[in-house]
């Protein structure tokens, strides 16, 4: 057994019982045969050598199956920590990724331009615009606070009333001011938000353009609700005893943010991160840093999470949703080599038996045969152990499958909740845009739209697009569903047909508040190239009469791409080619309509027959079944959608979604 190994065996009480049997094994083999030695007059020496060496060849194979079931612990705790500290940070990359677009689009909203190209805004003007940046933070509840800030330094208008910020000379001003960069992104205290520590910033210029000319007109500043974030994200990654201390830090390892604010306060200094390709053992505990992956190209800030946890944590037996599984020999994970060493100790050992026996009775010494049949119940007792040790490893290796399957399952879920978030806030936002609603208020007066109204209407559209390209067209339609205008100039063909989608356009005209919108089922479109996709609608407003719908504004989702990599990204990792190979991961409706899968087994609208524990749907249920499908038995791990913030909780959509994924064994 090596040093490494009995580091971790005190953490494991089954491995200790296996030692100690095995020992007890090994001394009773070794006062066997010295008695053997004793009584060995007559017995040919090389026969005693043989069972000798039979009991080294035993000494090394207890060492190697000890070593293997403790590098399956470590492998099952280190791969838990691992995921974690990865969707932590990768969890708050793709939402930041998402705040970048934001700041982008509303710095050229039209309202917030013109209000700012106004040096000396009336009072109704001033009630205007805070009632439109609280309409948008009624969308994207992300942010605690939204300023307006002219160049000299003086804030227009801000969201949160408790703000008692009137001026600011934060140096980001001059430098939103001068910038060419898509936007500036700080973490740092603000005198424009002064009731925080620190706030998390997004920030662009306002420009107003007259004949091609851009001139700087303030900056737009969007706070998010960091603190918040990181909370949620600790809640979805921690158990309920917090038992791993999860922490985000900057590069030089100061707290940034803690899921254990007693032990590890936000401000407190840490060495600084450094990344390796396996978690730390040091002072009785594992621990691991993790950096941001990427997402659309966006690698946000240079921060890392950092996951530690208590070796009696780490290595604790894991509870299971499943019985006991026989690992068959013809399984991806069935351990062959140590069957074959076991197979081999057991043959030797039954080959110096015979061997004896043989020798014993030609030589007519009996008295070595008792010693004979003491080894013989050795063996017995010895393959026994091993067979128990072999189906306890592999018993391990099912649990590491299963927390991975299952941890993936709930990232999959957890990271497409998230994604849909921002579709539901960007319909509803941008239905709200001036521009549209006044647009669409004159064309359902029965007044066409001139050219240049059209060509501005597209031009919108595209902007908005190139900002957010998970979809693959924005649709402004009137109140008889016809297109009036488009995103993607490829598709002006359409413009002037009727949008499809009835139903969801009837129930589109007949929202009621700024704050409702709908989603059509996740079927076959016309505007996904006859593939299935969700369609996300929320009404156009009449410009003079918020209470009247003038039209809809339709979200094509680019499904197949977006739900691939969320899949992709959340799949579970094995070392075990084979395994990895042969995994996959899904989203499927609760019917069983396959939404994305990751593997080409399955193809979007296919229909699955779930297993009887998936067909009944409670939002938040999570868990490990067995399924057999297609003739390969897999270990699952599921998660039902529960929503993200509002969306899919209290919003009035419902969406019931299952997240699956699938190992063989």
């Amino acid at each position: 057994m090596s040093l490494n190994s009995t580091a971790y065996t005190r953490y494991l009480p089954k491995v200790k019982h296996y030692i100690q049997q095995l020992e007890q094994q090994d001394l009773w083999w070794t006062t066997v045969a010295m008695v053997g030695k004793i009584n060995s007059e007559n017995i040919e020496p090389s026969l005693l050598e043989s069972i000798v060496d039979t009991q080294k060849a035993f000494q090394q194979l207890r060492n190697d199956m000890i070593d293997a079931l403790v590098l399956r612990y470590r492998n099952q705790a280190n791969s838990e920590l691992t995921l974690k500290a990865q969707a932590c940070i990768d969890m708050l990359n793709r939402n930041l990724f998402e705040r970048t677009a934001d700041v982008g689009f509303l710095a050229t909203d039209d309202d917030l331009v013109n209000f700012m190209a106004t040096p000396h805004p009336s009072a109704e003007q001033q009630t205007f615009i805070e009632q439109r940046l609280a309409e948008y933070v009624a969308k994207y509840s992300v942010y605690e606070d939204i300023a307006l800030i002219r160049a000299d330094g003086q804030i227009a208008a801000k969201l949160n009333p408790s703000n008692p910020s009137q001026h600011s000379q934060d140096p980001l001003i001059e430098q939103a001011l001068h910038s060419q960069d898509d936007f500036i992104e700080l973490y740092r205290h603000s005198d424009i938000f002064p009731q925080n520590n620190k706030s998390l910033i997004y920030a662009k210029r306002i420009d107003l353009i007259e004949k091609n000319h851009r001139r700087p007109l303030g900056v737009l500043c969007l706070s998010f609700r960091f603190d918040q974030e990181m909370a949620l994200i600790f809640d979805t990654l921690n158990s309920l005893d917090a038992a791993y201390q999860i922490l985000l830090l900057d590069q030089q390892g100061e707290v940034l943010a803690s899921d254990c604010p007693q032990r590890h306060p936000v401000g407190k200094q840490l060495a600084a991160p450094k990344l390796s390709a396996q978690p730390t053992c040091q002072h009785n505990g594992l621990y691991t840093y993790a950096r941001a992956k990427g997402y659309e190209g966006f690698q946000g800030q240079p921060w890392y999470s950092f996951i530690q946890v208590d070796n009696h944590v780490a290595f604790a037996e894991k509870a299971t949703d499943l019985p006991p599984i026989t690992i068959n020999a013809d399984s991806p994970i069935y351990l062959k080599e140590l069957e074959e060493t076991n197979l081999k100790v057991s043959t030797l050992l039954l080959i110096v038996i015979l061997n004896g026996k043989i020798t014993s009775l030609k030589k007519d010494v009996k008295a070595f045969l008792p010693i004979l049949d003491s080894f013989q119940g050795i063996s017995r007792d010895i393959a026994d152990i091993f067979n128990d040790f072999i189906h306890h490893i592999h018993q391990v290796l099912v649990n590491t499958v299963q927390d991975k399957v299952r941890f993936s399952a709930s990232l999959a879920i957890e990271i497409m909740d998230r994604n849909l978030y921002e579709r539901a806030n960007d319909c509803r936002w941008w239905a709200l845009n001036s521009h549209f609603r006044q647009c669409l208020s004159q064309h359902d007066r029965g007044e066409k739209l001139s050219h240049t109204q059209q060509k501005q209407l597209q031009q919108t559209l595209k902007y908005i697009n190139q900002l957010y390209t998970v979809y693959t067209n924005i649709i402004l339609y009137d109140r008889k569903g016809l297109i009036l205008a488009v995103s993607d100039p490829k598709q002006t063909e359409l413009i002037g047909q009727p949008l499809g989608q009835n139903d969801e356009v009837q129930r589109c005209l007949q929202l009621d508040s700024t704050q409702a919108y709908c989603v059509s089922a996740f079927t076959d479109s016309k505007l996904y190239d006859q593939r299935p996709t969700y369609v996300y609608h929320a009404a156009v407003k009449d410009w003079q009469n918020l209470s009247q719908n003038v039209g809809g504004i339709a979200l094509v989702f680019d499904s197949q791409p977006q739900f691939q990599t969320m899949l992709n990204d959340t799949e579970p990792q094995y070392l075990n080619k084979a395994i990895q190979q042969r995994s996959f991961s899904l989203y499927v409706h609760h019917n069983g309509t396959v939404i994305a899968c990751s593997h080409p087994h399955f193809q979007p609208g296919d229909l699955l027959t779930l297993p009887p524990q998936l067909q009944h749907f409670t939002p938040g249920e999570c868990g490990n079944l067995s399924w057999t499908l297609q003739n390969t038995r897999y270990i699952v791990g599921y998660h039902m959608s529960q929503g993200y913030r509002e969306y899919k909780t209290y919003d009035g959509y419902h969406n019931p979604v299952i997240a699956l994924s699938l190992t063989p064994i």
